[in-house]
């Protein structure tokens, strides 16, 4: 019984050690893909504060418009309260 044991686990040793080469090339890929997915996330983290500026200077124009239009339409108040009668 012993020494059926001791052969399951001398074949199984074996076996493993055997795979070592698979693993490596296994673990080779994930990382390549791991890397790729680092690269992608950088990339759109890139775009996405860009387009948060974009956003920014946007609504910085809006408000600004925003502003002018009211300051306008207070001098063309102004102007047609001075010729009323």
């Amino acid at each position: 019984m012993l020494k059926k044991i001791t052969a399951i686990s001398l074949a199984l040793t074996l076996t493993a050690c055997a795979n070592t080469d698979a693993l490596d090339a296994n673990i080779t890929s994930l990382t390549n893909k791991v890397d790729a997915l680092s690269a992608q996330v950088a990339d759109l983290e890139a775009q996405q504060q860009a387009s948060a500026a974009d956003v920014q200077a946007a609504k910085s124009a809006a408000e600004q418009a925003a502003s002018d239009a009211k300051a306008a339409n207070e001098r063309i108040d102004n102007v047609v309260a001075s010729y009323k009668k």
